[in-house]
């Protein structure tokens, strides 16, 4: 598992070939979303990205354009712009936001990236 302490800033597209925990929030350089791909489980506070492709996503809140995952985790809100893809969800309280602005949640049944 890579661990990260503090923030992880993204500059380019990335993507890790393991688990990744970021005891912080993963966001774009200058505000600028990139690509993330976790070939593994994702652990963070905050996500900011542009396209997020992972297994299972554990995180505090959630802002991307597309996001296709496996399971996700989330405390109270997850958005995603363009396409919302996951075999599971679950918030972490009673008042959340859970939203796909220009297509719809699909729940799949075997998940993505399988």
């Amino acid at each position: 598992m890579k661990r990260i302490k503090g923030d992880l800033i993204l500059t380019e597209d990335t993507t890790f070939v393991e688990d990744l925990k970021v005891e912080g929030n993963i966001s774009g350089k200058d505000g600028f979303k990139y690509k993330l791909t976790v070939k593994g489980d994702l652990n963070c506070f905050d996500l900011h990205c542009f396209d997020l492709n992972c297994f299972d996503l554990d995180c505090g809140n959630l802002d991307c354009l597309d996001l296709h995952c496996r399971n996700l985790n989330f405390y109270a809100v997850a958005i995603a712009y363009n396409s919302f893809k996951c075999k599971s969800w679950k918030a972490n309280r009673k008042n959340y936001i859970i939203k796909c602005l220009y297509g719809e949640i699909k729940i799949t049944e075997k998940g993505v990236l399988e």
